[in-house]
């Protein structure tokens, strides 16, 4: 009867640790048939990069996130009482047609998220490597969310480079945030959020580190803006930094939503000379015509003012449709109309990453699945 008891009392202290902490594994694949037609071949400092090449045939391949990244995770809380929860979130992401690395070494195993925190009345704290809180702001006003895909998710990131952060332990592209402690909080209809990562350099203070800020209002529209610092390491001269801000706004008007973006990065380099001074807009509208389809229509344009005379352009034009087969899975087609003036600076350029061929026009077509468990 004692082992009875006992074992009982151990099933029950089980059962309310089960009770009081939540772990949910979690994930996404998106992989889509791309044909591109016409790319360029080459390296620029050491990479593949579409200023270095001259124009070649079309190309077809499977693409890893069509619209969204392929991860998997693991997140969690735990109930402290008084409404006090302690929270985690490692995250990391791969190539969905190949199983293999996405970025070939330069991100770590949860290179997108490994963090810890608090999170209660007063918002939530987390400490560790984190989405950058200015792009968490963004998100519901640029015109096609940050789609993994021919979105200003390319050109923000790649304007990070100048600094000489961009794909260090630190940073990764200025989108996911190392050594850092942020702060989330919502007043009312406005979100606010801030965000320090250290640079961790002894004697340099300012090192490596990196500021993020972010706000949203929420309410008949949506108005959103962001500002985010970083500095270099001193292996890219601690001098380097770049400066990014944006302002964007989504208007809803029946069945469509209305949306206008604008982001401005400015980059210094090792000896604080200005080297970048990229503006982008995009413009676009998503129209929910049946329960299940969402088709948006964006436009793009990217000017660098220090790039090669600063007369060049990108003017990028996107139509896609969004059909969602469940909760879970969608079915998604894309074309991208993509325009580089022979000397505008590729980064500019929402589908920079398929190495145009700066002075042609290209057309994109994909035609993908996503599934999220």
């Amino acid at each position: 009867m004692n082992k009875t008891l006992i074992a009982a009392a151990a099933l029950a202290s089980l059962a309310g640790v089960a009770q009081a902490q939540s772990v949910t594994l979690y994930g996404r694949v998106d992989v889509g048939f791309e044909y591109v037609s016409k790319t360029a071949t080459g390296t620029f400092n050491g990479a593949p990069d579409q200023r270095a090449g001259a124009p070649t045939d079309s190309v077809s391949n499977l693409q890893n996130g069509g619209i969204l990244p392929s991860i998997w995770g693991l997140r969690g809380s735990e109930d402290l009482g008084n409404g006090l929860k302690a929270v985690f979130n490692l995250e990391s992401d791969f190539d969905g047609s190949t199983g293999g690395e996405r970025f070939s070494g330069t991100l770590r195993l949860f290179g997108r998220q490994a963090n810890v925190g608090l999170s209660g009345g007063f918002g939530t704290v987390l400490l560790g490597r984190q989405y950058s809180p200015a792009i968490l702001a963004d998100l519901g006003t640029e015109p096609r969310g940050f789609k993994e895909s021919f979105s200003l998710l390319l050109p923000y990131a790649l304007s990070q480079s100048p600094a000489g952060n961009g794909t260090t332990g630190n940073n990764f592209l200025g989108i996911f945030n190392g050594n850092m402690v942020s702060y989330t909080g919502a007043f009312g209809p406005v979100t606010l959020r801030a965000g320090y990562g250290l640079g961790e350099v002894a004697g340099q203070s300012s090192a490596g580190r990196t500021i993020a800020l972010g706000a949203t209002y929420t309410g008949p529209v949506t108005v959103s803006g962001s500002y985010q610092s970083i500095k270099g390491l001193p292996a890219a001269a601690k001098d380097a930094e770049t400066k990014r801000y944006s302002l964007g706004v989504a208007v809803p008007v029946g069945d469509l939503t209305l949306k206008a973006y604008y982001s401005n990065s400015v980059g210094d380099n090792a000896t604080g000379t200005e080297i970048q001074d990229l503006s982008n807009i995009g413009l676009g509208v998503n129209y929910a015509w049946a329960p299940a389809n969402t088709l948006t229509v964006a436009y793009y344009h990217g000017k660098d003012k220090k790039f090669a005379g600063g007369n060049g352009k990108t003017n990028d034009i996107v139509i896609s449709n969004d059909y969602a087969l469940s909760k879970r899975t969608t079915f998604y087609a894309q074309y991208v109309h993509a325009d580089v003036d022979a000397n505008a600076n590729p980064a500019g350029s929402i589908a920079a990453d398929r190495f145009l061929v700066a002075g042609e026009k290209t057309s994109i077509l994909s035609i993908g699945l996503k599934h999220d468990f």
